[in-house]
């Protein structure tokens, strides 16, 4: 799962910044996030710190504000069991759902939360919006496929697949990572999905 959203990450804000031209810290940004996933919490930190600057000179950037959400779980991930660490992880929650309310139509921002939202523990009760929200893009993605790029497209076939299995449906996971098989856009994604659909 790390290593899905660290391709997301620097895939997203890589376009995003192609895209609308946002400021230049949004590389920085998204190689410290990479870290942050990897386990490193000095830069959660800083990654929090890049993401909240960012959102000053760029106030409507909701992909930033989606991957700032993200940082604040992952913030919560690092802190001791207590006050600070639930409040991390409300803050993220919360800025992931503003995100992605304000950006229903930026697949790249609901993608982000729904991966995000999957990986977090089973008791917090965000897999069933997490796999609501896979399902909703597979069906946009499917309809017009330059909502994604190629890898994050079976970015998304990965995931709605866990998703899917974590339910019991298991013939739905295996319709889903046998479409993500389609594409040859990451052979490590390609590995990742073919190993899935081996274990199912």
């Amino acid at each position: 799962m790390t290593r899905c959203l660290i391709a997301l990450v620097l895939g997203c804000v890589a376009a995003a910044g192609a895209a609308r031209a946002d400021p230049p810290n949004d590389k920085p940004a998204a190689a410290l996030y990479a870290r942050s996933l990897a386990g490193d919490r000095e830069a959660v930190i800083a990654c929090i710190a890049a993401l909240e600057q960012l959102l000053t000179s760029a106030p409507d950037n909701e992909l930033a504000r989606v991957y700032l959400g993200s940082a604040y779980t992952l913030r919560s991930r690092d802190l001791a069991l207590g006050k600070a660490k639930l409040d991390a992880l409300r803050k993220g929650l919360a800025l992931m759902d503003a995100a992605a309310t304000a950006a229903t139509g930026n697949a790249n921002v609901q993608l982000t939360r729904a991966v995000t939202n999957e990986a977090l523990p089973a008791f917090l009760g965000r897999r069933n919006v997490a796999r609501q929200q896979l399902d909703e893009l597979v069906g946009q993605v499917e309809k017009d496929p330059e909502k994604l790029s190629p890898a994050d497209r079976q970015i998304l076939y990965l995931n709605a697949g866990k998703a899917a299995q974590r339910a019991g449906d298991k013939a739905r996971a295996a319709e889903l990572w046998q479409r993500g098989l389609t594409i040859s856009a990451d052979a490590n994604l390609t590995a990742e999905i073919k190993t899935a659909l081996d274990a199912l």
